[in-house]
């Protein structure tokens, strides 16, 4: 990873890297965040795409063209380290999708149709409500909940004319009460949001867990929060704690394994022992290829 250059101008800050297999467009698509907007029309094809997007403690206009990722944001503080690490930009992705490849035709061609795939490493705590909010929710109501409520709890700051609003706190949510929530949209979910912020500002799993904890001693933790299944551990596990070894089975995934390789329908338990054998340590990689190529019909 090149920076060519890095200025500030007019209290925005903006830095331009050079990326190699890298799609800013399959990244954010393929279903594992929810608070980007793209701004382009798509009449460019692969080679370009623009979004804006709201991470942690920033906003972030990110433009791709090409192998160049064009990053300007409102926070000017470690910005090249925060874009790199939530990108995944230090992880060599092009031997990653050589090595998978080699696995079966399907991966083969999975990752063929959506080279570029990144896994985002994205904030614990947001991870965890957002994912709580998705249980049985399709993309476009996540997106609006989370928007909700990142408006009426979270700060306020401005970016390009804009007005966006950083995920609350644990702290910022510990007061809002399962109407309030309700009132955002989530539904049935909102009195498992207010129980799991309370839990997590009694035991904040965000601080505790580390790589010392096994897949199966995280997972258990996660699952001690109400409203957080195996499919939303499994999936914060990926997209927030960096396990790319899980494999979040959702109905999507569970078809796609039960066309490809098992012939039959199967339970998640089956399907997972198999995924662990079969794709090892880039589980999490490849379900994001299955995913994002089974959901837009690719194969």
């Amino acid at each position: 990873m090149v920076v060519e250059k890095n200025v500030e101008k007019n209290d925005v800050a903006s830095i331009v890297l050079k990326t190699k297999c890298f799609n800013l467009q399959d990244t954010l698509e393929c279903g594992q965040c929810f608070r980007w907007e793209r701004i382009d029309d798509g009449s460019l094809g692969r080679d370009y795409s623009e979004y804006i997007g709201v991470i942690s403690d920033r906003v972030l206009h990110v433009k791709q063209e090409k192998d160049k990722l064009y990053v300007t944001s409102n926070v000017e503080d470690h910005l090249k380290r925060v874009v790199q690490y939530y990108f995944d930009l230090y992880n060599n992705y092009d031997t990653i999708e050589e090595e998978i490849s080699k696995i079966d035709e399907n991966i083969k061609k999975a990752v063929g149709n959506t080279s570029g795939i990144h896994i985002l490493n994205q904030a614990q705590f947001e991870t965890i409500i957002s994912y709580i909010i998705s249980s049985n929710n399709n993309i476009p109501r996540i997106k609006k909940s989370i928007a909700e409520i990142s408006k009426r709890y979270g700060t306020k700051v401005e970016f390009e004319g804009k007005k966006y609003y950083l995920f609350p706190t644990i702290d910022q949510l510990s007061n809002v009460t399962i109407a309030e929530f309700k009132e955002c949209g989530v539904g049935f979910r909102d009195k498992y949001l207010v129980k799991t912020i309370a839990d997590l500002k009694e035991n904040n799993v965000c601080d505790e867990c580390n790589t010392a904890l096994t897949n199966s001693q995280l997972r258990k933790i996660l699952m001690s929060f109400v409203g957080v299944g195996p499919k939303v551990a499994d999936c914060v596990m990926l997209f927030s704690f960096g396990r790319q070894d899980v494999f979040p089975i959702d109905v999507w995934v569970k078809r796609a394994m039960e066309n490809l390789y098992m012939d039959k329908e199967c339970s998640i338990k089956e399907i997972t022992r198999f995924a662990n054998d079969r794709f090892g340590s880039y589980s999490g990689i490849v379900q994001q290829h299955l995913f994002h190529n089974i959901r837009n019909e690719l194969m």
